[in-house]
């Protein structure tokens, strides 16, 4: 091989080379342009379904967590979910909560059934995120995201990633949903604020409602607080439960170590039933802190700011080990005159839409406090047009405020009053029957404007009254009052 003809081949060999590096650096940074565009390619369409706020308040922040770092973002509530913008985004994140047992919010149903269930939708342009909120105490955990899922995934839609089911809005699970947002953004993203600031409440008064009663003790719980404090009636409490005392002993004597008083006041809120190991050289104070907190619980509120006093209604109940974790530390675990932990959280899709329209009031047992709340609202308005239908157990032991009740009455904010009491009778009578026999009031006061308020169990109860309601409204009258708003519940 002669001298030039080896340099020929050397420079040809270098060129190639050049030539590979640069198509393996365009490769790349296609690739990595691809990630970068990811969710720049079109808008970004945000979905919430909702029962009582906490998908709105996702899906809200998850909006401004991407619209700060120049995402395009729509926002709708699916209740307002048309086929078409359904049909037309490229890109969807869905924030959606599950209602009672498995079931889709209310504010679902309709798109569940005339977007979601139609068989000829083709979503295969588009891809997906779900982000299910729910409950694992509930056998059917985050039921209506598994459901919308499955829906999604029949119309040939793609999932951007797995869906990120958060239990009792656990921060950890939160992240999980903001770390997968960043790695399709590729940017640094604040993350979601679960929960806002706690408040103290001091348990001021404690009171069982139902002496006598065949049924678990229902307790009228009032706490002070210090600070200037709104709200509006249909929202609820968030309560962080705490330990008994005993079961602070219990755990206190496993251990061999001395405890200072800032530590022994810390577990009054940690879960002393299932904590991490100690770690070998672990301080006790370092050791605890990583203890999880208590799950908390919600409560309607069953009284309104000019009351002076936030009131709930709690029921006592009973599991295998003892009391109910937030029913326990309210009614019997937490000392009257001791600091407790809370949150007013706001519950729109419960609130009181027109001072002027006409009410129907329906609910049973501890769905007592929402209704009483909501009569207290409308007597500081003035508004009389009133019907309260409510059912628990016997008259002599369950007739829950009923002094209240009678004094409202008395006032003229309460003309209408029906009350089902099921074991005062052979035959028992519970508020749907109400509700049929009363059916020609109520579609009189229907036709003439009135709003539907139903709180109160979710089995049983609220679903006999939906029925009720659909035989003697209609499906297409019972699904306008929906949309226009005078149809609400806050069911559990």
């Amino acid at each position: 091989m002669t001298h030039s003809v080896a340099v020929v081949l050397i420079a040809l060999a270098i060129l190639l080379l050049l030539y590979a590096v640069i198509i393996a650096y365009l490769i790349i940074s296609n690739r990595q342009q691809q990630r970068l565009t990811t969710m720049n390619q079109h808008d970004c369409l945000i979905i919430f379904a909702t029962q009582s706020g906490q998908a709105e308040n996702m899906a809200q922040q998850t909006a401004q967590q991407l619209q700060a770092v120049g995402q395009k973002v729509s926002l709708v509530d699916i209740q307002y979910l048309t086929r078409q913008q359904l049909y037309q985004a490229k890109q969807v994140l869905w924030c959606v909560s599950t209602y009672g047992d498995g079931d889709a919010p209310d504010t679902a149903r309709l798109a569940l059934k005339h977007i979601l269930s139609q068989p000829n939708l083709d979503l295969s342009h588009q891809r997906y995120a779900i982000l299910a909120l729910g409950d694992q105490r509930y056998s059917h955990f985050c039921g209506f995201g598994q459901l919308l899922n499955q829906h999604l995934q029949q119309h040939q839609a793609q999932a951007l990633f797995e869906m990120v089911c958060v239990d009792h809005l656990k921060p950890q699970d939160l992240a999980r949903w903001t770390q997968h947002l960043e790695q399709l953004t590729q940017q640094k993203l604040m993350g979601i604020a679960q929960h806002s600031a706690w408040t103290s409440f001091t348990l001021k008064k404690r009171m069982c409602l139902n002496h006598g009663s065949q049924g678990y003790p229902i307790y009228q719980i009032q706490l002070a607080y210090d600070q200037a404090l709104t709200w509006s009636s249909g929202d609820i409490l968030e309560i962080q439960c705490g330990n008994a005392a005993v079961n602070i002993q219990q755990f206190l004597a496993a251990q061999s170590q001395t405890i200072s008083d800032d530590v022994l006041a810390s577990l009054q809120f940690k879960n002393l039933s299932q904590f991490p190991p100690q770690l070998p050289n672990e301080a006790l104070k370092d050791w605890i802190e990583r203890f999880d907190d208590l799950a908390m619980r919600e409560y309607s509120i069953a009284s309104i700011p000019a009351q002076g006093i936030l009131e709930l209604v709690v029921r006592q109940e009973k599991t295998a080990t003892g009391l109910g974790l937030g029913s326990g530390w309210l009614t019997e675990h937490a000392a009257l005159g001791q600091r407790l932990h809370a949150k007013i959280r706001s519950n729109p899709s419960f609130h009181l839409k027109d001072a002027g329209q006409a009410l129907i009031l329906i609910g049973n047992g501890t769905g007592i406090a929402g209704l009483v709340a909501h009569l207290a609202q409308r007597q500081q308005w003035g508004a009389q047009q009133n019907w309260l239908i409510f059912g628990e157990r016997e008259q002599q032991f369950d007739h829950l405020y009923q002094q209240q009740i009678e004094l409202w009455q008395a006032q003229g904010f309460l003309p209408v009053v029906d009350y089902a009491f099921s074991r005062d009778q052979a035959e028992k009578i519970y508020v749907q029957h109400i509700l049929q026999q009363k059916s020609v009031q109520l579609l009189s006061w229907v036709e003439a404007g009135a709003a539907i308020y139903v709180c109160g169990s979710l089995q049983g109860m609220a679903q006999e009254v939906e029925q009720s309601l659909l035989n003697i409204l209609g499906a297409e009258q019972l699904q306008q009052l929906k949309v226009q708003g005078r149809y609400q519940r806050d069911i559990y």
